[in-house]
């Protein structure tokens, strides 16, 4: 699946609807200035100025005459100020990211050691299909009040996103089922319709604010006409002084107002519904590749359409998020019988594209029962608590053992490092680079070592604890009892004890192991306060700083904690696409590609072999392999220039570095330094090296 292509046609298609609801604004401003000249035309001593006043008993036609270019001007500002403010307006509101979305709903956050069984298995699902595709595992939201089937992804990018799953759909659908409707959602991540989700509710926000507003002076008008007529005998159609106070002509605005806006709304839901049904199609497609059965995702629409359980949500604010859940949020007869208002293309079209021998048959939803009996190992049981197991294994560990700590010996295609500079955050953006961890014995008890730690990454405590042990010298030397001692000072006895009980069951886990599992910590993190995340940033550079060197590992970790919590603890913020000629910053590729290469080969043949398959996979000519630099300063730069490239650019970088560091063998620290960079320019890639 070419993600970094539909990224494209998602962005091309944003322009498209841009440019479609400025058209429909503009329809907007010419029926607004008639409505304004037909009502000068009715009432010609009410600002005359603004009228002609050679005209005597206007005729019907003579309405166009009350459209002067002044009128023009002041009611197209009027109406574009008034859209451009709830736009912004909205704009603001949705700067929260995705959780802005899914509290809006109702959503509750799940933590990541919730102990209830459903929530348990759908964190477990997420989960896996984050590690899957390459990107870091987004919060869950629970809308507990929902009972149809439905889900949806909110967020700027891959980085900030967040899944939402309804009561229902958590509830009502087995394992199987609910990894295609998450499949679905993280193609929506990875296809790039997040983010125009979130413009299209912005841009449909503005325009429905027009209506709104015709609302409201509808209301005044009609409490303020009734209050007229209570003073007065004479009828609403007479021109006594009851009319020239304005109640009448308030209500008929308030009226036209209405009838403006809510006609813009259905111009913009029907270039919404058109963009979004196709959009269905394609998430429906990649969740296929996701899950490799066609069944998930068609046994979970089949849940829907059985005996009416349906996808339909009943919180009052569904309307303007209708287009971004994985089925049908509003049940309307009128949009089912003529589906080009319908947001989601029917059931029976979704389903056949999948399932091409479909025999109409619905599926019945799962009972709790047969929920247990797919996942026993989840269901209510009695359990050891979490430390307690960490404990027991690390003494078991430790007792068959004698456990030597995470090395940081330089293998032989790292190159060595200097001092670190002065500043302790600049360390990691543009330090040196010396080696990967040498981890101990990695075929002891692999299976049970990686479960037990999973379940320390999903808690808080334990989570911080596991990100510093990553970090460790090794035991033997002064530097491992330096960190240890600024760990127990900064963070006190507890963490510090769970420091110790990770220790050996870290010292077994598989280097390709490491930052899938950071992605499992990153939702635990996000639950930390602000001033934790301070203390837990500071703590990691405290802790690299102290060997007076930096390795690649080192970097990732440090780099992909960054890009994975800073937009949960700063305002997430889209970073918008300024490149789509690479070879305009071809010498900023040509730093990144020289860099891996230099850092995959301990020889320059080596290394020159490895960028020239690279430079040809990705199509970039005129490039060649820069000198080796133990700096990172020139790649960090480089790096933040190619954020700002578009998909398709990023796309190519991505395959050129994947076809690179193959050339030679795949070596763990070569995999963890490209997917800190695809982390980086948000390129989730979960094809990467097949």
């Amino acid at each position: 699946m070419d993600f970094f292509g539909h990224q494209d046609q998602a962005r091309k298609r944003t322009r498209q609807l841009i440019v479609l609801f400025v058209l429909a604004l503009f329809t907007l401003i010419f029926l607004t200035n008639l409505l304004v000249a037909g009502f000068l035309w009715g009432n010609p001593d009410i600002f005359p100025e603004l009228g002609n006043k050679t005209i005597r008993d206007p005729s019907l036609l003579d309405i166009f005459h009350y459209m002067s270019w002044r009128s023009w001007l002041t009611i197209s500002a009027i109406v574009c100020g008034f859209v451009g403010l709830a736009y912004f307006y909205k704009a603001v509101k949705l700067s929260g990211g995705g959780a802005s979305i899914a509290e809006t709903l109702g959503g509750r956050l799940l933590h990541p050691d919730s102990d209830d069984f459903y929530e348990k298995r759908l964190l477990n699902i997420v989960e896996e299909m984050a590690i899957a595709s390459g990107m870091p595992v987004p919060q869950v939201y629970l809308l507990d009040d929902e009972i149809g089937i439905n889900a949806f992804a909110a967020g700027f990018q891959p980085s900030d996103a967040v899944i939402g799953v309804t009561k229902g759909c958590l509830t009502k659908l087995s394992r199987l089922q609910m990894q295609g409707v998450i499949g679905h959602e993280f193609s929506h991540i990875l296809n790039g319709d997040m983010r125009m989700n979130m413009r299209l509710i912005a841009i449909l926000f503005g325009i429905l604010c027009i209506g709104l507003l015709g609302r409201i002076i509808l209301n005044t008008g009609a409490r303020h006409s009734i209050y007229s007529r209570g003073r007065s005998q004479t009828t609403i159609f007479s021109n006594s002084s009851s009319k020239k106070e304005g109640g009448v002509p308030l209500f008929l605005i308030g009226l036209g107002f209405m009838i403006l806006g809510y006609s813009g709304v259905f111009f913009g839901k029907l270039i919404q519904a058109a963009v979004s049904r196709q959009r269905e199609y394609l998430a429906d497609a990649s969740a296929v590749q996701f899950t490799r059965d066609p069944q998930a995702i068609a046994e979970a629409l089949k849940v829907i359409g059985y005996g009416g359980v349906g996808s339909a949500i009943g919180h009052s604010r569904r309307e303007e998020f209708s287009h971004a859940f994985f089925s049908n949020a509003i049940y309307s007869h009128f949009s089912g019988r003529f589906g080009f208002l319908s947001t989601h293309p029917k059931l029976e079209e979704r389903i056949r594209r999948i399932d091409k021998h479909w025999d109409g048959e619905w599926v019945a939803p799962q009972t709790l029962k047969q929920a247990y009996d797919e996942s026993p190992q989840l269901a209510p049981k009695s359990t050891l608590n979490t430390e307690d197991l960490l404990t027991g294994v690390a003494a078991a560990v430790s007792a068959a053992i004698d456990y030597p700590a995470p090395a940081n010996s330089t293998p032989a295609n790292s190159t060595p490092a200097n001092s670190v500079s002065d500043s302790a955050l600049d360390q990691l953006s543009s330090g040196q680079p010396s080696s990967g961890q040498q981890l101990g014995d990695q075929e002891t008890n692999r299976i049970d070592v990686e479960a037990k730690l999973t379940a320390a990454a999903h808690d808080p405590m334990n989570a911080r604890a596991l990100c510093y042990t990553l970090l460790l010298a090794p035991n033997t030397s002064l530097v491992y009892d330096q960190q240890l001692d600024l760990i127990k000072q900064f963070c006190g006895e507890g963490l510090y004890q769970s420091v110790n009980q990770l220790t050996p069951l870290v010292v077994l886990l598989n280097e390709s192991k490491r930052l899938p599992m950071i992605d499992k910590a990153i939702p635990a993190l996000k639950l930390l306060s602000e001033d934790q995340y301070t203390d837990f940033k500071q703590l990691l550079v405290k802790l690299v700083q102290a060997d007076g060197k930096i390795d690649l590992f080192e970097w990732c970790l440090y780099r992909m904690i960054l890009q994975y919590l800073n937009p949960t603890f700063n305002k997430a913020k889209a970073v918008k696409a300024k490149h789509g000629n690479a070879k305009k910053i071809l010498t900023d590729i040509e730093t990144v590609l020289s860099f891996v290469a230099n850092h995959g080969n301990e020889t320059l043949e080596g290394a020159m072999k490895s960028f020239a398959v690279a430079a040809n996979t990705g199509g970039f000519d005129d490039i060649q392999l820069q000198a080796r630099t133990s700096s990172f300063k020139t790649f960090n730069i480089a790096l933040d220039t190619l954020t700002e490239a578009f998909p398709h650019v990023k796309g190519r970088v991505m395959k050129a570095l994947a076809a690179g560091i193959q050339v030679n063998g795949v070596e763990a620290a070569e995999r963890e330094l490209v997917q800190t960079i695809g982390a980086i320019l948000e390129c989730p890639t979960p094809d990467l090296f097949d």
